[in-house]
């Protein structure tokens, strides 16, 4: 497993364990385990890898309440290329769309229509944890976290979207 992986899951395990999902890290380490030894996407390295090569910049602005935008007006032009570089090569994008650092990421779904058109209709997500059964490219979980849901966990059978 990668370092940003590791981070990822480090992260992950550790806000799971004040949470009533504790019970669940009984299983889960194993399971990841056996993932990463046995059953990881035969390209998921090379998406690890293209990820690490992303210039390490911190946003200026982060919206996830009306978009999935992340943003910062001192991104050089080269930079901005390098990002836009990188992204291509995990298209298709399926769901979004996601904007980042001005590189506008369009995708073959529109999740932000089926967002609008579901939000009206759903509990209030403050403060609730949020379980996003076929998560995708995790577009609606951003946009939940955006609703102040304090956590989501997104989970899909094909790992083309876990990173």
């Amino acid at each position: 497993m990668n370092r940003q992986t590791k981070h990822w899951f480090d992260a992950c395990f550790h806000s799971l364990l004040t949470s009533p999902l504790s019970h669940w890290l009984e299983t889960l380490p194993a399971q990841l385990r056996e993932w990463d030894s046995s059953a990881k996407h035969g390209d998921f390295d090379k998406w690890c890898r293209l990820l690490e090569k992303l210039p390490e910049i911190s946003p200026e602005s982060v919206d996830i309440k009306t978009s999935v935008t992340v943003n910062n007006r001192a991104v050089s032009d080269y930079q901005q290329a390098q990002i836009q570089g990188l992204l291509k090569q995990f298209m298709p994008w399926r769901k979004g769309p996601y904007s980042v650092h001005g590189v506008n990421i369009d995708t073959e779904w529109r999740s932000d229509w089926k967002w609008d058109r579901v939000l009206p209709h759903i509990s209030d997500l403050s403060g609730r944890t949020v379980l996003d059964v076929g998560c995708g490219s995790g577009y609606h979980m951003w946009r939940m976290l955006g609703e102040g849901a304090s956590r989501v966990i997104g989970i899909d059978p094909t790992q083309l979207f876990f990173i």
